[in-house]
């Protein structure tokens, strides 16, 4: 099966597929899958946009036993480092599991009381998609069993690292009977190397070259400016009344730059993680479906988000992270439409730009916060014209 196509996969992943409008699969896809199918331990670097949370839900969905009591005990887990990503990955495999009856998904993460998670975890799910603090705490209560968990899924295992959650994903993993793990990382770092050491077995390694993803046609800007400039530079972009996502580095940044927006009659939103998740699916898909042309975020949006049409992702704040930079801009310029990204930065974080260069592998024009810039957006493509 080194030539995968959908073909070769069960009818009803066919039938959703080709409904969802996807004709082939990706190079991820495509290498990963048949080694999964046959057991094995991934290891796979990817590119956002690469296809990754269907090279794992795939396999695990043809390898899924239906269970006919009334409790069902997980049989695979998959681990993420936010809840909106976990939301996605949830939206994904009920997309994937649309003509097929009899298997549950659970989303078990923060932001929600946990008495009432318990209640609507009572009767239990096949597949649980979790943050691993809230996972943590299902275990000490014993509402999650891990006994018939035989598939383990670590997404974005760079950013699971990054923030902290090494040493929770290892108390996780000892909790699990023998399992097949699967690691998807955007980038290679040493905590993702290390962790694939003491995680995986034998793994089948994945590289995922940024050529070989559809081509992102984005356009790449920064602009050098004092803190108190870039209000100003901001206004000057906004005008240009095309669907825009705005990344702060805190939630106070967020909110503060909401008052102003919203003093000069322009609308926008925000979202962060400490916003109840349901408001932040309800603005989400008021924004996916343009009902507003301007949302501010923390990092919270950048990861596994899909927000189609995108025409200009703003980094107001320079990213804690170069790697941050790529999820941020990679919520333009999808599934081959354009887009454009802008970096603030002050006069102490100007040498950044090189490395955001060789990160995204494409030149960035530098613009001036004291002359007006005329971006150029997809026709039609804005309800805001």
């Amino acid at each position: 099966m080194s030539n995968l196509k959908i073909t070769d996969l069960a009818s009803y992943l066919q039938r959703s597929l080709s409904e969802a409008g996807f004709s082939k699969l990706t190079d991820v896809q495509q290498k990963t899958i048949p080694h999964a199918m046959n057991h094995e331990d991934i290891f796979a670097q990817a590119p956002t946009g690469s296809g990754k949370t269907a090279a794992y839900l795939i396999p695990i969905l043809e390898q899924l036993e239906v269970q006919k009591q009334t409790r069902h005990h997980p049989q695979a887990l998959i681990m993420v480092p936010t809840r909106e990503l976990a939301m996605q990955i949830a939206d994904t495999a009920r997309l994937l599991l649309k003509y097929r009856e009899g298997i549950r998904c659970a989303v078990l993460t923060g932001g929600i009381d946990m008495n009432a998670q318990v209640r609507s975890f009572s009767k239990g799910a096949d597949i649980v998609i979790a943050t691993p603090s809230r996972l943590l705490d299902h275990i000490r209560r014993h509402t999650f069993k891990s006994s018939d968990c035989h598939f383990l899924v670590l997404d974005e295992a760079d950013v699971m690292m990054t923030m902290g959650f090494y040493e929770d994903v290892t108390k996780i993993v000892n909790t699990l009977p023998e399992h097949e793990t699967m690691l998807f990382s955007a980038t290679y770092n040493e905590q993702v190397t290390a962790a694939s050491k003491d995680l995986l077995l034998n793994p089948f390694e994945c590289h995922i070259e940024t050529d070989s993803v559809i081509p992102q046609k984005i356009s790449y800007y920064y602009a050098v400016l004092d803190e108190k400039e870039k209000p100003d530079l901001l206004f000057q972009l906004l005008k240009q009344n095309c669907q825009t996502l705005v990344f702060c580095n805190t939630i106070r940044t967020c909110d503060y730059l909401a008052e102003l927006l919203k003093a000069r009659s322009l609308p926008c939103e925000t979202i962060h993680s400490e916003m109840d998740p349901k408001i932040r699916r309800t603005l989400m898909k008021r924004f996916r479906n343009n009902e507003y042309p301007i949302l501010i975020a923390t990092d919270v949006a950048s990861r596994g988000l899909d927000i189609n049409k995108m025409d200009l992702v703003i980094s107001y704040d320079c990213p804690s992270f170069p790697e941050e930079f790529l999820h941020r801009t990679g919520r333009t310029g999808r599934a081959g439409s354009t887009g454009q990204a802008v970096l603030f930065l002050t006069p102490k974080e100007s040498g950044y730009i090189r490395e955001m260069e060789t990160l995204t592998g494409s030149s960035c024009t530098k613009i001036s916060g004291q002359k007006k810039h005329d971006f150029t957006r997809r026709k039609g493509s804005s309800k805001y014209d």
